[in-house]
């Protein structure tokens, strides 16, 4: 029961991660189409992104 308890807790974290992950993208490419950042700020900083 427990090895159970543990898989369903390291879902939940995964699926915390790629909400986070989700969340920091949308809000990155939000800053490239309103012209705050530039594309390649942008695309060095989804680099950093999605190697966490």
């Amino acid at each position: 029961m427990s090895i159970h308890f543990d898989l369903l807790a390291n879902e939940k974290h995964n699926l915390k991660n790629t909400t986070s992950i989700s969340n920091q993208l949308k809000t990155l490419q939000d800053l490239y189409k309103s012209g705050v950042i530039s594309g390649y700020e942008y695309e060095k900083e989804k680099k950093k992104i999605l190697k966490k």
